[in-house]
């Protein structure tokens, strides 16, 4: 197997440079570029001279050995032509050539595209209820369905949709997962790993509940043409249309070219349009249950309308659980380590964290919420998030670092919280990726290959970062794309994968680096997980 030496590449480039390559950085645009450039020296610190000389290299900060030229001379005993290329450490990373896709184009699209662990999730939560409709419909049942029995199916849907969000739900399923045995089959343990794709089951449950309403609204109006409803006419015709209205703007807003397009709008039809339209179901359902009351025929009184309904009690679960993480909204101080004007490192004590897991911040609670992963504290009091520019929230928090913030609910658990069932695994990030990795590195014994690309990683992030990437990965591979460009990832994760004899890979990146290089391994059989950016 034919290994390539890794240049050590110390050159600092332009300030116009830097933000050609971070604008490129922002926007996912991959290069076929395959040199790999590892910036493990101290930029700030280094004298201007060795800035002037490319042949000139330093050791990384936090490196347990020196870095050698091919014939084993330190940097500073080499000449200038033996130092133009290094062996990082001690291994180069091998040239191993990837293996074609699986199957033709149509099939591959069908399989991970189309047809992704998230789509499957919410076609089969769809699946279920058509199959409802289709068995009443074949019955002859569904168009004479009582408002009543069309309620109790558009509620037990939407607490399906809203419990799959819960912060608690989602920790008790991903702590669950997340203790699956390394000695359980391998393909078992890579469908565990597939339990962040939960958001389809929120998605075919949301989308389900909307057709469940359209056929509660057939039966709201032919109670009303056949003058069944006696004291609110009015009344529930309208909250019936507002209702209407707030639930296909939801399921409008939430799909993902609106959604990515026009986020803060996603999130405020989906908060306060979601809020409104369970007070109004509420209040449909009290109305509802006061006209049972009043009716002759059914010879049930309010209390028994209420308590014996199912969905009475589906709203109380769906109201808990919408209130609980505002229950525990609070502010709390923090404490901002300005890292360069591209990133600044939060650090709060208020709370620690457990494995992988993300408080939601905000300085305006109403508007808008950002979810970053909790780093734990070495002494393990606390913990620290990792923010770099990607927009105009975060690009304010780093201009000018809050001493306070609000905080709601509990950390939630990601991907990366399952990552420990594998026991080798490739873990890959772009820019403030790393934050969420390094998460996972403070549970000692993962066994990991890392590959990090972004622009200036120690001017930009502190060497104290690359130290904690490199004590988890003595080898890890370091991209300064500022002096490199964008490397191929996929190429580079796949190299990785094969030489480590790693059973997964794991990349936190932008949504477009994420999908194109989630589909170059999947379609190569590697098992791949990542983010899916569906909220």
């Amino acid at each position: 197997m034919a290994l390539t030496a890794l240049p050590i590449v110390s050159e600092t480039a332009s300030l116009p440079q830097q933000d050609s390559v971070r604008s490129a950085l922002e926007s996912g645009a991959t290069s076929p570029d395959n040199l790999l450039t590892h910036t493990l020296s101290e930029e700030a610190q280094r004298p201007k001279s060795q800035h002037q000389n490319p042949d000139l290299r330093d050791s990384s900060a936090g490196t347990s050995q020196p870095i050698v030229s091919r014939d084993g001379v330190p940097p500073d005993q080499s000449s200038s032509k033996a130092a133009s290329s290094f062996i990082l450490e001690k291994h180069p990373i091998p040239e191993i050539p990837m293996e074609d896709k699986k199957y033709n184009r149509i099939m591959r699209n069908l399989r991970w595209t189309v047809l992704s662990v998230y789509r499957r999730l919410s076609t089969l939560v769809l699946t279920a209820n058509v199959l409802a409709i289709v068995v009443l419909a074949a019955q002859h049942r569904l168009l004479s369905l009582s408002p009543e029995s069309a309620a109790t199916a558009v509620s037990i849907n939407l607490t399906v949709a809203v419990l799959v969000r819960q912060e608690l739900v989602i920790n008790a399923l991903f702590w669950s997962f997340g203790k699956c045995p390394q000695w359980l089959p391998l393909r078992i343990r890579r469908l565990a790993a597939k339990i962040y794709h939960l958001g389809g089951v929120h998605s075919g449950a949301g989308m389900s509940a909307v057709i469940w309403f359209a056929f509660f609204n057939v039966a709201i109006i032919r109670v009303l043409r056949a003058r069944a409803v006696h004291t609110h006419q009015t009344v529930i015709p309208v909250i019936t249309v507002i209702l209407d209205v707030l639930l296909l703007s939801i399921v409008v807003t939430a799909h993902p070219a609106i959604r990515s397009r026009m986020h803060n709008m996603f999130e405020m039809v989906h908060r306060f349009g979601g809020w409104t339209a369970v007070a109004l179901f509420w209040i449909q359902f009290g109305l509802l249950a006061d006209e049972k009351s009043h009716d002759p025929k059914s010879n049930t009184s309010l209390q028994e309308a209420i308590a014996y309904s199912p969905v009475f009690w589906t709203l109380v679960l769906t109201t808990v659980s919408l209130a609980l993480p505002w229950v525990w909204l609070r502010k709390v101080p923090v404490h901002a380590e300005s890292l360069s004007d591209h990133a600044v490192r939060l650090h709060f004590t208020y709370t620690n964290l457990p494995l992988c897991a993300a408080p939601r911040l905000s300085n305006s609670p109403l508007l808008e919420w950002h979810a970053f992963a909790g780093i734990p504290e070495e002494d393990g009091q606390g913990f620290s998030v990792l923010v770099s520019k990607a927009g105009d929230w975060t690009a304010q928090l780093i201009k000018s670092p809050p001493t306070k913030l609000w905080v709601r609910g509990i950390p939630t658990m990601g991907v990366l919280h399952v990552a420990p069932i594998f026991k080798r695994m490739v873990l890959v990030a772009t820019g403030s990726g790393i934050g969420p990795i390094m998460s996972l590195l403070c549970k000692r014994d993962v066994t990991c290959r890392i590959l990090w690309s972004t622009p200036d990683p120690e001017v930009t992030y502190s060497t104290g970062v690359i130290e904690h990437v490199r004590r988890a990965d003595p080898e890890a591979v370091i991209i300064n794309t500022t002096v490199a460009g964008r490397p191929h990832l996929a190429r580079l994760a796949y190299e990785l994968y094969v030489s480590s004899g790693a059973e997964a890979v794991f990349i936190i990146s932008n949504p477009r680096v994420t999908r194109q290089v989630v589909y170059a391994l999947e379609t190569r059989g590697v098992p791949t997980f990542a983010p899916i950016f569906d909220s």
